[in-house]
């Protein structure tokens, strides 16, 4: 079974991401892999919150087994939940696991401690994702999970990723999502007409194969802040992919995966390896 892969340093962040990453995990059939930085070793007893409206909501000081009880009580199949030390794996090693592991997805928080804390110093969240096979989803802080109905591929149409494509088509598909190419000309090329763009598309589109709801929008300004406002408010999506060093990329994410405007976007980012 393949695995969505989290990575807990008993962050609050890291505990809101872990949750998402279980209701993603089964809405894909999917198993969650937790890899612990510090993993306590003692038992934790679960308890009810009685007496309230809120009876399917537990306490656990522990995120394994709180994410156990959670599986119980929400929605869908159960999932398989396993947790692993990765305390003494630097960013390559953690990379070289992800790659090993049946990996399909690793989601971490945005602009939260895991890449410069003392406890997690050792870990650079962007050579992980230098390294790994898979995409890696960024989410933003005070996110709360919902099914993803409308996303945007960020790219240039003349440098648009069938393979890109062919992946969002098979993630997106089960839920009816409907997925967009949102094209930016890339800096200092002039950008293509709206009838060159429309022709453009269609003849990506046919390499995409299953793509009866992909459709594109041309968005004529490279100013991140109009073009998150256009994609984020307007066009009201609820993520947004990017390529792994891509000039497009460069525009929304600094240094080790922190928003260089984080108050433009909240939504999440999903990073696709280069």
């Amino acid at each position: 079974m393949k695995s969505v892969f989290v990575i807990n340093d008993n962050s609050v962040e890291a505990r809101s991401v872990a949750e998402a990453a279980l209701m993603f995990a089964k809405s894909i059939n999917a198993g969650l892999l937790i890899g612990s930085k510090v993993i306590r070793s003692e038992s934790v007893e679960l308890s009810l919150v009685s007496g309230t409206e809120d009876d399917e909501h537990h306490i656990d000081e522990h995120l394994f087994h709180y994410l156990n009880v959670l599986n119980q009580y929400t929605e869908g199949d159960e999932t398989l939940i396993r947790e692993v030390d990765i305390t003494d794996l630097d960013s390559n090693s953690v990379a070289s696991f992800i790659n090993q592991n049946n990996i399909t997805m690793v989601m971490v928080p945005a602009d939260h401690e895991l890449a410069c804390n003392a406890m997690a110093k050792q870990l650079d969240l962007q050579v992980v994702l230098n390294k790994i096979s898979v995409p890696m989803l960024v989410l933003p802080a005070n996110w709360s999970y919902k099914s993803i109905q409308r996303l945007t591929y960020i790219t240039d149409l003349r440098w648009c990723r069938t393979d890109v494509l062919g992946y969002l088509s098979k993630l997106t598909h089960p839920n009816k999502t409907e997925l967009f190419i949102g094209h930016v000309a890339a800096s200092g090329i002039p950008d293509m007409s709206t009838d060159f763009a429309k022709q453009v598309f269609f003849e990506v589109a046919k390499g995409c194969g299953n793509y009866e709801r992909l459709n594109f929008h041309h968005i004529k300004s490279n100013d991140i802040a109009t073009v998150a406002d256009v994609l984020v408010h307007a066009m009201k999506n609820d993520a947004l992919v990017l390529i792994n060093h891509s000039q497009h990329y460069s525009y929304f994410i600094g240094k080790n995966l922190s928003l260089n405007q984080p108050q433009l976007i909240n939504v999440p980012l999903l990073l696709y390896p280069n």
